[in-house]
């Protein structure tokens, strides 16, 4: 809609006509037909003038209000989409959908953010100088949720690339335990807060874990990282006393029984070994048959977990992507592979990651 249909549109909604008007603006009428003919614009010093008659802002007049209207709708659409292929893994698609946005809003930060986490996905090294210019430029959001990230996003994709001193720099810059909230928080807030805290808790430990006992040094040995790995699955049983898992529960307590098994097998407990697979599976279809769940367990009454939240990294199925690693790893399974259970288990697989 052009200025001139909206002066038009506004002045037959207020019931003035173009003279009544002229004589308000101090113009003709012939005047006033020709900016509502198009033939003509008013002048940018009678828009305030003329917003005052019609009681809108100067922005309705130049129809800014409905242009950022309709860029926040497609804008917010693009992120759900966005959200959608993310969840169904469908990188591609979502690195093609960002690309069609950035043409059209180069400069929005919210299509940079999106641009930027969808070439993390699936070119980190292929567009590193990319990516660090998009995250460098998502550093001076006044959205501390995209700093965050971006300082996340820079840092991992600096060490990818061999860059340890820049990826050590924005390491650096993400605070360590610093929780303030549980200062100034009350009520529900700080109880859903702590609560929150908990959940965490399993899910950091989870990475810690993982590089300590996983790390390319003979400082544990094959029994003290299967002890490692227990104890955090115990812990995970501590804190989910009701085995209320949520959907990322399940899949993380299926890879630490996998990697007890590993473990397991190595050092001759075969029986062991057997039933770490056989729980890694349980866990794996807890987690494809998850939806939602409203935890019970006395450290999480208050919190909630929807499979809509999930991220995929691809679009591989669980059962695949562990058969692969399983194939991959063979050798540790020495002691059990030709055993009637392992072949059943692995035949298991097989079919799982079919469907």
């Amino acid at each position: 809609m052009s200025i001139g249909t909206t002066i038009k549109k506004l002045r037959r909604e207020r019931n003035i006509t173009q003279e009544q008007l002229a004589e308000m603006l101090g113009v003709t009428a012939c005047a006033i037909s020709q900016w509502e003919t198009d033939r003509t614009a008013p002048d940018i010093s009678q828009l305030p003038v003329l917003a005052n008659i019609f009681e809108v802002s100067a922005d309705i007049l130049l129809e800014i209000d409905i242009v950022k209207s309709k860029r926040a709708k497609e804008l917010s659409c693009f992120e759900a989409q966005c959200a959608i292929l993310h969840h169904q893994g469908k990188n591609e698609d979502r690195l093609s959908l960002c690309r069609e946005m950035i043409k059209k809003y180069p400069n929005d930060e919210t299509v940079l953010f999106q641009l930027m986490k969808a070439l993390k996905a699936s070119r980190e090294k292929e567009c590193y100088t990319e990516i660090v210019d998009l995250g460098e430029r998502l550093l001076l959001s006044n959205d501390f949720e995209k700093r965050r990230i971006a300082i996340r996003c820079l840092c991992f994709t600096h060490e990818v690339n061999g860059n340890h001193e820049e990826a050590l720099k924005y390491a650096e810059m993400i605070p360590v335990n610093e929780d303030l909230f549980i200062h100034i928080l009350k009520g529900q807030d700080l109880l859903e807060h702590c609560q929150q805290y908990f959940a965490n808790i399993c899910n950091q430990m989870f990475m810690y874990v993982n590089s300590i006992a996983y790390l390319d040094l003979p400082h544990y040995s094959r029994e003290e990282r299967h002890c490692i790995c227990q104890k955090l699955y115990d812990i995970y049983h501590i804190i989910y006393e009701k085995s209320d898992f949520s959907y990322m529960n399940e899949d993380r307590l299926g890879r630490l029984c996998f990697r007890m098994a590993q473990d397991s097998a190595v050092v001759g407990n075969t029986e062991q070994a057997l039933e770490e697979l056989e729980e890694m599976v349980d866990h794996f279809d807890k987690m494809t048959k998850f939806k939602h769940i409203e935890h019970t367990s006395l450290l999480l009454n208050t919190l909630s977990f929807n499979k809509t939240e999930v991220r995929k990294k691809d679009e591989e199925n669980i059962y695949a992507t562990f058969l692969h690693y399983l194939n991959k790893h063979i050798g540790d399974f020495e002691s059990i592979k030709d055993t009637p259970q392992f072949i059943a288990l692995k035949e298991l697989l097989v079919k799982k990651a079919q469907v």
